[in-house]
Order: C-alpha cells, then structure tokens, then sequence
C-alpha cells in the first residue's frame, strides 16, 4: 500500500468533498462523483496539476513552503519529509495522521493558513485521510533504509545508491555512485588524488612506503614539487596549498600562479545566483519577503531572496550570528556557513527540508561573494 492508494484517498477528499463508502445513508442518493486515479500520473494530473501547481502554490518553479506536488517522485516530498515551514514537522508519519503535517493544515490546526487556500476540506474527509495514515506501514510507501522518512538512493550521500552506503565527506551522491570533487578520485573512506597520494599512489591501495608519490609513480623525491606532508605537490596551482604548503584559498577561489584568485571567470549576481535563490530559496513561504516568520538564519528580520529584492536583502540583513553577507570573504558569510552546514550558528542546513545545494552551485555563490559581492 503506498502512493497509489494515497492518491485515491486524497483525489476523493477534494473532488467529492468526503471519502465515502458508498452505501445507503437513508436520504437521497448523491449522483457519482469524478472517477478517483488509479497512479501517481493520473493523480499529479488531474490533481495536483490543476488545483496545486496551476494555481502557482506547489509546481516545480514555485514550491510553496518548499513542497513540489510536480515532480514524479511524490513520495519523497510527502513520506517522511520535513516541512520548510511549522517548526518543521513531518508532511505525513506514517502511521499517524494527527500528528502529519497534512493534516494539520486540513484541519487548519497547524500554523498558517488552513489548507487549501480557496476553500476548506470537509471533516469527515480529513478524517478519513488521517484514518488511512494511521494505518500506513512506512516500508509500503518508499524505501527509508530502516528509518522514518523516505531516503532518495540516487542523491543520499549516507544510503548512495543502495542503503548504508555511505559517501566520504567531502563526497556528494549523484545518480546513485559517490562523486568526488575536482578530480578526485574515492579510496576507501575518503576522497584522494591518486596523482600524489603517497598511500594510494596511481590506484587505491598503492603506497609507496617511505617514498614519495610523482606523477601517479612511486619517486624518491618529489622533483619539481613541494613535498607538503609527504604529497607531492604543484604550489602554483592547487588550492589547498598556494603558494607554500598548507595555505588554503578557502571556499570561491582557486590558485593561480601561487596566488588565490577569486574564480576565473566573473560571477553575476543576477545572471548565476539569483537563479540558484529562484530554484532553491525564493518559494512561496521560504524566503519570499512574507510576514509572520521567524527571521534569517537566527536573525530578527525576514531575508527576502526574490528577484529585485535579494541583493539588499543579503548585504543589509541583521541576524544574531552575523553578517549573512561579507563581500569578499565567503568563509566569514553566514549564508556559506547554513548552506554547506558547517557554520550553522544555530537552526538547520539550507535549503530547509530539501537536500543541499550541489557542491558547484555553493561554489558559485561563494565565487560571487570572494569577488566583492556585486551587484551585477
């Protein structure tokens, strides 16, 4: 029993106005009502497709609150899935309708408005919705690898491609195999360069005992290169050790001649980030500039990241944990440290409920941001 039978539950509960068994109440019998889909298509269809996403709450482009009812892994968005709204809670808990977000928000006992904004679902249909989620088993719906929410295998680095298989750190899991940044190559736990690694020296496992890694060779000294920790290493070019060894360029730059450059190419803000805000940020309930949520990032003012008003926004914002915006040091910019998560400061990794932005488009941002944070 999965999102099949969620679609009929639902589907009924909007187009009949209550979920009915169809026996004989004792008054007039009520002429039948719209055909229920049988799938996910039909649902997305003749569902959600007119009533959610062309009426420009929950498409793809628009996201209210965070939530697409367009995309065809329906699924993921509701099972197990933390809201970007509402403290958080679960969209449905498998196995208690009260306590899903869904329901709340039928009922109008969840934060916010009452859902659906244009009209109110009768009673005996949200309870018959809660009803059927009760009794949901949270393995029928999708695979969540043991846990309570459902797990993308194709994009989750601690279940990549099967579950419990875990990325290294500074990996991410793309159509389902770890994928290491820049060039480097997976060994074991961890992401390398085979090219200089004197443990995995050409291939994983390769070590070259007490002498150095050249080339993907084994060599007694590292030539033309600095020996930083026994890694022979190019000083004019990689970013990790410019110029000498342990200077790192940190997040938006890259080495170039010895020296840490901010990206080789110009950045624009509205041509490359305000794209990744639109996407990512800037839906309906997020961070559209609307009243009544708690402020950016532990601050006190709403961030509003749509077009026309994000570049102020950003560079303007007061929060308790910072500047969200410090141009030209992406590693001092509250808004690198929530999107990678490793400076939250407090609240969760951004975007809240979504997975994290992809590792080139963080870098994007922190490029614009190392390159002075224009308005361009």
């Amino acid at each position: 029993m999965g999102m099949v039978r969620l679609a009929v539950v639902i589907t009924c509960a909007l187009a009949l106005g209550a979920c009915s068994d169809g026996g004989d109440s004792g008054g007039p019998r009520a002429e039948p009502g719209p055909a229920c889909p049988s799938d996910l298509e039909q649902l997305s269809s003749q569902v959600f497709q007119s009533s959610c996403v062309d009426a420009g709450c929950h498409g793809s482009g628009d996201r209210a609150g965070g939530l697409d009812l367009e995309t065809s892994a329906l699924e993921l968005e509701l099972f197990g899935r933390e809201s970007a709204l509402c403290g958080g809670e679960t969209r449905i808990i498998a196995g208690d309708g009260d306590g899903s977000l869904l329901v709340m928000k039928l009922r109008g006992t969840a934060c916010g408005a009452r859902m659906p904004i244009d009209g109110t679902v009768a009673d005996a249909t949200v309870d018959c919705i809660s009803a059927w989620i009760d009794q949901l088993d949270p393995s029928s719906a999708c695979e969540t690898c043991g846990g309570d929410a459902c797990i993308d295998l194709r994009t989750d680095a601690q279940n990549c491609g099967t579950c419990n298989q875990v990325c290294p750190s500074t990996a991410t899991c793309v159509d389902g195999a770890c994928t290491c940044p820049g060039g480097l190559d997976e060994c074991g736990s961890g992401c390398t360069d085979l090219s200089s690694d004197p443990a995995n020296c050409g291939a994983c496992g390769a070590g070259c005992g007490d002498l150095f890694c050249l080339a993907g060779e084994c060599s007694a000294d590292c030539g033309a290169l600095a020996n930083c920790s026994g890694a022979c290493i190019d000083n004019m070019t990689d970013s990790r050790n410019c110029g000498t060894c342990g200077a790192d360029c940190g997040p938006g730059a890259s080495c170039v001649a010895g020296m840490c450059q901010c990206g080789s190419e110009t950045v624009s803000f509205a041509g490359d980030v305000q794209p990744i805000f639109n996407a990512s940020c800037a839906s309906a309930g997020c961070h559209d500039g609307g009243p009544g949520r708690p402020g950016p990032m532990g601050g006190k003012s709403s961030l509003d990241l749509t077009d026309g008003s994000s570049f102020a926004s950003l560079l303007n914002a007061t929060t308790n944990c910072g500047p969200v915006v410090v141009p030209g040091d992406p590693e001092g910019s509250l808004l690198i440290g929530k999107l990678t998560g490793l400076a939250l400061c407090t609240g969760s990794q951004m975007p809240k409920g979504d997975p994290p932005l992809a590792d080139n488009l963080i870098d994007t941002i922190a490029t614009w941001i190392c390159q002075g944070a224009e308005d361009n």
